[in-house]
């Protein structure tokens, strides 16, 4: 059976503690639910934007692809890990509009916001 590995296009990371925040050159994406503290107590998340090539993608379910038998994996591998179990669970779900990767990374002063 044959690999065929697919490498986004772009990426970014959306905080609900910044909303305006743009991380779209960090180089890490994070997925993370903390809870604030004090001004701010309410749960803090964390999720992430992948983009891949559609081009690619049909590329390979209608060239290379033999058969009806296939499996996707999303593979996403931890940098750095705290408060999290082993039940822990990512969930994926398709973006609904198009976006554009911006050129900011977490917490840069001045924030950057394109």
């Amino acid at each position: 059976m044959a690999v065929y590995k697919i490498f986004p296009t772009q990426d970014a990371t959306l905080y609900s503690m910044y909303p305006n925040m743009n991380t779209g050159l960090d180089p890490i994406l994070e997925a993370s639910l903390e809870v604030g503290v004090d001004p701010n107590p309410a749960p803090q998340a964390s999720r992430f934007l992948i983009q891949f090539s559609t081009d690619e993608i049909t590329d390979i379910i209608d060239n290379k692809i033999s058969g009806s038998s296939w499996d996707v994996n999303l593979r996403c591998f931890i940098a750095d890990i705290s408060a999290l179990n082993s039940t822990t669970t990512l969930e994926v779900y398709p973006v609904s509009q198009s976006w554009n990767l911006g050129t900011g990374k977490y917490k840069l002063d001045p924030e950057v916001q394109d």
